[in-house]
């Protein structure tokens, strides 16, 4: 008989450990996670507790004491002779469990924002590049190119075929929505969908991964999952949340009869508002010829105030340059009948001094020696001789 060391005993028994894969149910007990990457918890029904190990990047969705889970996988023993059920996959057993899962995950991510209505983006009005991501098998795709084809006709769309359950439907429904972001940027938006079902048959779209690949998605995205009632963290991460497959196609594409009937309305609209501006423009300027008129009649009437009072002002000049001009013409009869020459002219004669200076007294005369007789032809020298 061979006898082993301890050390090569534990490795001869892991290598015929690691050849079993089982899957074990039970309650999850204890759970915690050491320094951020190593997950303990254990595994237990009635009567029997067994540990688990596993690593943080191996765990699609959030675990806590309480739920019920199906582990695949196989049992390991620790160099410290401790007996391990390593996990390798991990699903939800039991709708309390897949709740609980939901709450948790649904908490976490509320608290970093991905559900933020101020990053919701808002969907063209007329979309014409759509991307469908979804089962070709389920009535949700049947449903949504029905609609699609009877509200707006001449669209892209590009279909990624997925698992929408199952162990696959995750990373399936991830690789689908990197591939549309990367290989057709063109795309409007894109609408994950699938038909309704129990809370395990939507895990797919209660997952982190499947939220965050929303969440990256330079795409709008249009998540209907399930029916109205069903609320997944899918819908709660996505840009526009529908409540049913068909109701996707709806919100996505206008019917072409609506909009038909909103290009007539807004025809008629314009015709109407382009009516009631030309009225409008029509009394402002009725309106302004009036003001305008008023305008140029009190001008007119002003102007031929001013012209009368003009002319008046005129007249009384006139009237007054004449009255003076009379005046004027008296005054020069009055200056000529003085004028010494005139005197001359009516007979009279003046006497002046040899200097020429006008004599105008007897004593004055009687007081030169000469006189100078002036006539109005002529002047004499005369001697004065004092009596």
């Amino acid at each position: 008989m061979k006898v082993y060391s301890v050390t090569e005993f534990r490795e001869e028994v892991n290598e015929l450990l690691e050849q079993v894969t089982v899957a074990i149910s039970g309650e999850i007990r204890d759970f915690h996670v050491a320094q951020n990457r190593f997950v303990w918890f254990s595994l237990a029904d009635e009567k029997t507790t067994i540990s688990c190990f596993m690593l943080s990047f191996q765990l699609k969705f959030p675990l806590a004491d309480g739920m019920k889970i199906k582990a695949v996988g196989s049992p390991t023993l620790f160099k410290k002779g401790q007996f391990v059920f390593r996990p390798r996959q991990i699903t939800l057993a039991g709708e309390g469990s897949l709740q609980k899962a939901y709450e948790i995950l649904k908490s976490k991510l509320e608290k970093e924002g991905l559900f933020a209505a101020g990053r919701k983006r808002l969907l063209p009005r007329f979309v014409q590049n759509i991307g469908l991501i979804t089962s070709k098998d389920a009535a949700a795709y049947t449903d949504v190119l029905r609609i699609l084809k009877n509200r707006w006709a001449g669209l892209n769309l590009v279909h990624a075929n997925v698992n929408v359950q199952g162990q696959q439907a995750v990373n399936s429904i991830v690789q689908a929505v990197t591939d549309l972001n990367q290989q057709y940027p063109q795309l409007e938006c894109i609408i994950l969908t699938r038909g309704g079902g129990s809370l395990e048959d939507l895990a797919a779209f209660n997952s982190e991964e499947v939220a965050r690949a929303i969440f990256s998605s330079s795409i709008p995205v249009v998540s209907a999952i399930g029916h109205e009632r069903d609320i997944t963290i899918a819908d709660l991460v996505a840009d526009v949340r529908a409540a049913t497959p068909s109701n996707a196609a709806e919100l996505v594409v206008p019917h072409k009869d609506d909009v038909l009937v909103e290009i007539q309305h807004m025809t008629e609209n314009m015709e109407q508002n382009l009516h009631n501006r030309l009225n409008e423009y029509k009394n402002k300027i009725g309106q302004s010829l009036n003001i305008l008129e008023h305008s140029v009649r009190d001008h007119e009437q002003r102007f031929i105030s001013l012209q009368n009072s003009l002319q008046r002002t005129l007249d009384n000049f006139l009237t007054d340059i004449s009255i003076k001009k009379q005046r004027l013409i008296s005054f020069v009869k009055l200056l000529n009948s003085l004028h010494p020459q005139r005197v001359l002219e009516r007979g009279y004669c003046m006497a002046l001094n040899n200097s020429g200076k006008l004599l105008k007294t007897a004593k004055q005369a009687t007081q030169q020696k000469h006189l100078i007789i002036k006539f109005v032809d002529d002047k004499l020298m005369i001697n004065v001789k004092n009596s």
